[in-house]
């Protein structure tokens, strides 16, 4: 592909991140902005087949994957019905609205697993924790509008994160949780710019996140007293004020197990 085009990088992907996992228990009715504008306005991107189960907020510094690194600030309510295919009926997780830093992903993403990525502008206290280093006290994260550079521009999303530093760090997968990871993703309609491409199948894969080195933190979503501006770019949501820090995290994306119409 030229130069001026998103670089196409195929799955399965294995990412290098470190992450922070912030836990969501949602009810229905879900919040407004759950989806992205776009996505909101396709049909097979309802909320109407929400069946709970536990969700999260994730935000991921990724140093190495396919399309190089960027951040990614994502969330998944919980369980949705699946329509078709060899899980009809099922409840399954999705990905309902997602932004990264920059556009190879956010097209491939697409491309690859119908993820609904869109570009944000990404802001952290601190870099990530070097190999052999001990994490910060705290670390906070802005998310902003792509285009948003004016210094009094206010973020649609903040939080900061603080790992319990007198608990030890300690090794997590998810293949070893009680969680079925398996997402099953709608089709997407296509945007304005061409990275905003869009699909027209039901799509079915796995993800798995591993690391030895999680730590819990606690958790703080600024979602009040007019410090964010979240209408139009992300939902009103709480999670719970205990979630988890994943340093040197591998994660694993699949091929596509299963499409359909």
């Amino acid at each position: 592909m030229g130069s001026d085009l998103p670089l196409e990088a195929s799955a399965p992907w294995k990412c290098r991140a470190e992450s922070y996992w912030m836990i969501l228990q949602l009810q229905n009715p879900l919040p407004v902005d759950i989806y992205d504008q776009l996505e909101a306005e396709h049909p097979a991107c309802t909320t109407a087949g929400f069946k709970g189960g536990y969700g999260m907020v994730m935000v991921v510094r990724y140093s190495d994957t396919p399309v190089g690194s960027y951040d990614e600030l994502a969330i998944i309510p919980g369980n949705f019905n699946v329509k078709g295919g060899s899980l009809d009926g099922q409840a399954k997780l999705r990905v309902t609205r997602i932004y990264v830093s920059q556009k190879d992903t956010t097209y491939n993403g697409r491309r690859n697993w119908n993820i609904p990525k869109h570009l944000a502008r990404f802001e952290f206290s601190a870099p990530p924790v070097a190999k052999g280093s001990s994490p910060p006290k705290q670390l906070t994260v802005s998310v902003y509008p792509p285009d948003s550079e004016d210094a009094n521009a206010k973020p649609f999303f903040r939080a900061t994160f603080a790992p319990i530093s007198y608990l030890p760090a300690f090794p997590l997968s998810t293949s070893y949780m009680p969680l079925d990871m398996t997402i099953v993703q709608p089709p997407i309609p296509a945007g304005e710019d061409s990275i905003l491409c869009g699909t027209d199948k039901w799509v079915r894969f796995q993800t798995t996140f591993a690391t030895s080195r999680a730590y819990l933190m606690r958790a703080t979503n600024e979602d009040d007293y007019g410090k964010v501006k979240q209408e139009g770019w992300w939902p009103r949501v709480k999670p719970w004020s205990t979630g988890f820090w994943l340093e040197e995290a591998v994660l694993d994306v699949s091929t596509l197990e299963e499409e359909w119409s």
